[in-house]
């Protein structure tokens, strides 16, 4: 059995761009908006890096707004004018496991199979291309307890560890989607219109 969480911080964000997906699906083919290109992974457990990245390879190349495969030239000046002529905006995306533990605990009462909890969280990081500009972030967590037995120890502990990686980098890269989505949205209410008066001076007669 396999109980997973995520944290509901992001919920609203991944709700939206679930949302403009679903619609989106329905009507023609939806068309990438930005262009990501996975860069560094960066976690205090290395062993984690190789499945991270291709964790991460794999929800960006899931994505009908991201483009990931797109025309190149030599220069990188050159391929920021081919994207403008696109219409996709390029980004340089890193990704920083900010914590990730693992803990086996005991079988519960009545039952003999241990339980491995896994807990990750995460931060993906966009800059724009050319430039190196911060523009975006995007934090995802999620936390797990799955069956665990010592006879497959290896197999299981790297599935259940795929799985967290997975659900918290969705939900990162969601937040980072939504944020980009948003980004020329005004940042406040608007502002209220004074109409000015013109004062007139009454003279008596």
């Amino acid at each position: 059995m396999l109980t997973l969480r995520t944290s509901t911080s992001a919920a609203a964000a991944l709700a939206l761009v679930l949302c403009s997906t679903k619609v989106g699906a329905q009507g023609p083919e939806q068309k990438s908006k930005y262009y990501f290109k996975v860069a560094s992974i960066q976690s205090a457990n290395t062993k984690l890096i190789p499945t991270a990245t291709e964790l991460l390879k794999a929800e960006v190349a899931s994505r009908p707004e991201l483009a990931t495969d797109i025309a190149t030239a030599e220069s990188e000046d050159g391929q920021a004018a081919l994207r403008r002529q696109q219409g996709v905006q390029g980004y340089e995306v890193s990704m920083r496991i900010e914590s990730f533990t693992e803990e086996i605990k005991p079988p519960p009462p009545g039952q003999t199979e241990q339980k491995m909890a896994i807990s990750v969280k995460l931060t993906v990081l966009g800059h724009t291309i050319p430039g190196k500009k911060l523009m975006f972030t995007g934090d995802g967590d999620a936390s797990l307890i799955g069956d665990f037995s010592e006879r497959l120890k290896d197999k299981e502990q790297e599935g259940l560890r795929r799985t967290a990686l997975a659900a918290a980098i969705k939900q990162a890269v969601s937040t980072a989607i939504a944020k980009l989505s948003n980004a020329t949205l005004p940042s406040g209410p608007p502002k209220a219109k004074h109409r000015h008066r013109t004062k007139t001076n009454n003279t008596s007669p």
